[in-house]
């Protein structure tokens, strides 16, 4: 694919006959990558991307940013949009480009195409040179539109192991040869220093050659990455490649081990100054301990001491946003700042609970958004967070530090992702992180007018991260408000009263509620005939799986169990005409199970509900059973009751 060299039928393609609802195809895109020995050790990587834009909806991919990290260097920058009434080129400047920084260590080069229109094709190509060659750049065949033709070119020294991580599909082309090449190497010369000795110094550059294997990576007509719900994230699936590299093995040379194992790696972190040393060190122990010492009970046990701590620090800290396993900042100085990241903020807890003499680990782990992990290769940036798991009065639980309302044994939610490494120097290990549950029951006492006005009182028990919700939701702006929000939401004109609201001391107790209500209209008043259905407040308005099929697992965050009790008062001068049919359904291997029990006694209609999924991983053959049990859940609890006026 050549500069500017666009063809006729690319100009004038109007739809993507791969995918004919795309709004915008990658037709092209290429790359390289050779290493260059000229100012140290440095790998330069050539990109060329051509995007055919088909669709208005697509001009956000006009708006590019190019990452750059630590001491990258990008040169040979072009962008230029093509018009495709026209062939007119219309070509970015310098000024048209600019530099921000994002995070610490990391800029984004940003720049936006001029002259989008439906039928455009702009491009835009870049070097980047990197000393970064223990982790290389990774490369994606797979976006969120679909692309015709993806191919990366590479040539490693053969001096360099490096590990080739594919996700998702692999390359239609994988091809290798073995070949001699000529690198660029820095030239030294040795000079008289002086009376004491020589220096060796760095003199301009030379070549030299050497042995490298030339990879070509190629992948034809890509589909679109399309977003679905209830997953950890996309990028789990996105057909890509990321590079490792494991050995460095120059000739005449001791082979430098970069992967060597994981009970390596656990004793270099538990001695590193960000990490182990934070909360070894006694002197941290003892002025954290100091700190605590007046908010922990004086004659409380050690597992004692350890939760009033932990909730002492939820509410003292603050999480500043942003996620990591370790801290180049002292826990102290974090502590007297009272904000720190969500590594800084578990190694303070560590430390605590070291001082407290209590059994604690650090488990690192890859949030649910950050990716899933590898446990066969001892590779520590797939990680960025970290938790505890303490024996608190004889169980292991996982505490994970936040400002937000969780009780100890409950971590976030983004760090359920199935596994975390344990570091230990004696025994470290892969451990399952099992999501505790979620709870709601509900008991609804309801009565109807003759003109379908509903009038209810509601009491509300929820445990588990349902309480947590709830804790979270009162320490919002609207406070009790929000308890009624889904009923507002659903019937604008309602009215509620009487918000009730029982918080425990204890976090791990359930929270309890409760409100009156009035919804008018809530029930189908229709001659002599009253329809209604109960469910007013379902868990699930609608089924979140619409799509026949699912290429994509679901992997709920943690399982959960909702039961709702009706009581429903029949109107005065009304009889029970009709009520829904009893069902009881349940999900293959016990995954999940679904009760619906109407029954009438004296003047009442009662209906249970009962919902719950027990599985939280299904894997794309399992969607369509899932599916059509939430189709059964959906249809039943829209069922009604139907009431006929007494003659």
């Amino acid at each position: 694919m050549k500069w500017g060299q666009v063809d006729l039928e690319e100009l004038n393609m109007t739809t993507y006959p791969e995918d004919t609802t795309a709004a915008a195809v990658i037709l092209g895109d290429y790359a390289t990558l050779k290493f260059d020995f000229g100012q140290g050790t440095r790998y330069v990587f050539e990109h060329h991307r051509r995007i055919k834009i088909l669709d208005k909806a697509a001009f956000g991919y006009g708006d590019v940013q190019l990452y750059l990290y630590g001491d990258d260097q990008i040169s040979g920058l072009k962008a230029q949009t093509i018009s495709r009434g026209s062939g007119q080129t219309f070509r970015l400047k310098g000024r048209d480009f600019y530099e921000e920084e994002v995070a610490d260590g990391v800029k984004a080069l940003k720049f936006t195409f001029p002259n989008l229109e439906e039928g455009a094709v702009i491009e835009y190509t870049y070097t980047i040179s990197s000393d970064r060659i223990v982790q290389l750049r990774s490369w994606y065949y797979q976006h969120d539109i679909p692309v015709r033709w993806s191919e990366l070119h590479m040539d490693i020294p053969v001096w360099f192991e490096y590990l080739f991580l594919t996700n998702g599909r692999s390359p239609d082309v994988n091809e290798q040869e073995r070949l001699t090449q000529n690198f660029r190497v820095v030239r030294l010369r040795t000079k008289q220093a002086g009376m004491s000795g020589t220096v060796t110094q760095a003199s301009g550059t030379t070549t030299m050659s050497g042995e490298v294997t030339r990879y070509r990576l190629a992948m034809e007509n890509v589909p679109a990455l399309k977003e679905e719900a209830f997953i950890t994230t996309m990028d789990d699936y996105r057909a890509s490649l990321r590079f490792q590299l494991q050995a460095v093995r120059f000739p005449d040379q001791p082979v430098d081990q970069i992967l060597s194992s994981w009970p390596d790696v656990a004793k270099r972190l538990l001695t590193s100054t960000s990490f182990g040393l934070q909360f070894e060190k006694k002197r941290n122990q003892k002025q954290l301990l100091d700190a605590l010492t007046p908010y922990l009970p004086e004659e409380g046990t050690p597992s004692e001491k350890a939760l009033a701590a932990y909730y002492y620090l939820q509410d003292a800290m603050e999480w500043d946003g942003s996620y990591w396993y370790n801290s180049e900042e002292s826990v102290l100085e974090c502590f007297d700042r009272k904000q720190a990241s969500s590594g800084a903020l578990n190694l303070i807890l560590m430390t605590v609970l070291k001082a407290l003499e209590v059994e604690c680990y650090p488990v690192l782990l890859s949030t649910r958004s950050h990716g899933k992990m590898i446990q066969l290769y001892p590779i520590i940036r797939q990680f960025n967070h970290m938790v505890t798991v303490a024996r608190i009065n004889d169980q292991l639980l996982i505490l994970d530090l936040s400002d937000d309302e969780r009780p100890a044994g409950v971590p976030r939610k983004a760090s359920l992702n199935k596994v975390g490494w344990l570091v230990s120097e004696t025994n470290p290990q892969w451990i399952n992180i099992a999501p505790p549950g979620a709870s709601t029951a509900r008991m609804f006492q309801m009565s109807l007018s003759e003109n379908g006005d509903l009038s209810y009182q509601v009491q509300t028990k929820s445990e588990g991260y349902h309480a947590v919700a709830v804790r979270t939701q009162m320490a919002g702006e609207d406070g009790k408000d929000a308890l009624a929000e889904s009923l507002l939401e659903r019937f604008p004109e309602s009215k509620t009263e009487g918000v009730q609201l029982v918080l425990p001391e204890n976090p791990v107790d359930a929270v309890k509620s409760g409100y009156k209500a009035s919804v008018p209209g809530a029930a189908q008043a229709f001659n002599d005939f009253i329809y209604f259905s109960p469910c007013i407040l379902p868990y699930f308005e609608e089924n979140p799986f619409q799509k026949a099929e699912r290429h994509f697992p679901v992997d709920l965050a943690h399982p959960f169990d909702v039961r709702d009790v009706f009581i429903v008062e029949i109107p005065e001068g009304y009889t029970l005409e009709e009520m829904p049919e009893a069902a009881s359904f349940a999900l293959p291997g016990k995954a999940g199970s679904f009760e619906f029990t109407p029954t009438e006694t004296t003047g009442k209609v009662n209906l249970v509900y009962s919902l719950r999924l027990d599985k939280t991983h299904f894997e794309p053959d399992e969607y369509p059973a899932l599916k059509q049990f939430l189709d059964l859940v959906i249809e039943k609890q829209g069922e009604q009751f139907v009431f006929r006026k007494k003659t």
